[in-house]
């Protein structure tokens, strides 16, 4: 299986849109906050494809789009993980953890810091913790996480 990234352009809206409402839906049901009209305007406002790549799989037949990465440069000089989603066939493959490590070598690289907001009881806390991600903070709805290069 091969991975890469791949540019996002303005005309992806409406399939990235899609793709984040069948990560978050779950999580946002949960809590019982899930709105979807609230959940594309959110995501009309963090729209940035200059940020945005997707996440290509080729297992042979070509590269499919399996999900989105989101690094956005923060004023405070870190870096916002702001979408890290994968289409729940690709769950369970490392495909997250793939991603993860390039956000953290760039990371590096920069000598930036990665921090990242998460729903509250969602199950992607256990992934950002087990990639070194620590809790910083946050409120009944979000909770913040940071990593920071050694």
């Amino acid at each position: 299986m091969n991975l890469s990234f791949a540019p996002v352009a303005e005309s992806d809206f409406e399939a990235l849109f899609a793709l984040r409402v069948v990560a978050m839906r779950p999580s946002l049901e949960r809590l019982g906050i899930f709105n979807l009209d609230h959940a594309r305007k959110r995501f009309q406002g963090q729209f940035a494809p200059q940020y945005m790549r997707h996440i290509c799989v080729d297992e042979g037949a070509g590269p499919q789009h399996a999900g989105l990465l989101t690094v956005v440069p923060h004023e405070d000089g870190r870096l916002k993980l702001q979408h890290l989603y994968l289409l729940p066939a690709w769950h369970n493959r490392r495909i997250g953890d793939w991603a993860m490590q390039q956000v953290q070598a760039q990371a590096r690289q920069e000598g930036r810091a990665v921090w990242l907001e998460v729903l509250n009881h969602s199950d992607a806390i256990r992934f950002y913790e087990r990639h070194g991600f620590v809790h910083t903070g946050g409120d009944p709805i979000d909770l913040l996480y940071q990593w920071t290069p050694a």
